[in-house]
């Protein structure tokens, strides 16, 4: 049987684009599937697409935060896209909190964080091991 909810791969990142009402059953279904497809691809990323969802209540917010905290676990980034006006002052008068969470405006936007996000991590790497270099050549002389 296939997914109800697709999940793409796209570079290191998989898309999780919602169309349809999360229910409990959606939700739980959705959570071992985004979590075996970052095992099984090793994805970096994740994007949440909710710009075809008509009414983004505080079930299907609640739902894509703790997913999001769920593969951040996993050492996943989680970006959520597609957001509309309308939905971000709804949540904003909700009083729901996505702290911890990262938005972006659309897809593109959100795979363009992403890459960023992982450019800036390979710096950081490449900057500590010429550290680590430089440190291991001083204790030889």
């Amino acid at each position: 049987m296939g997914r109800t909810i697709p999940i793409i791969k796209i570079y290191d990142n998989l898309l999780v684009s919602i169309q349809v009402e999360l229910s409990d059953a959606l939700v739980a279904e959705l959570k071992d599937d985004v979590t075996a497809e970052i095992s099984r691809t090793g994805a970096r990323g994740l994007i949440f697409e909710v710009s075809g969802v008509d009414i983004l209540d505080s079930y299907i917010a609640r739902s894509i935060r703790d997913l999001s905290h769920i593969v951040q676990l996993m050492g996943v980034r989680a970006v959520i896209a597609g957001l509309d006006p309308s939905m971000a002052i709804t949540l904003v008068e909700m009083g729901l909190s996505m702290s911890g969470v990262s938005t972006a405006l659309n897809l593109e936007s959100a795979l363009e964080m992403l890459a960023r996000q992982d450019r800036n991590d390979q710096l950081k790497l490449d900057a500590m091991l010429r550290e680590d270099a430089a440190g291991a050549d001083e204790d030889v002389t």
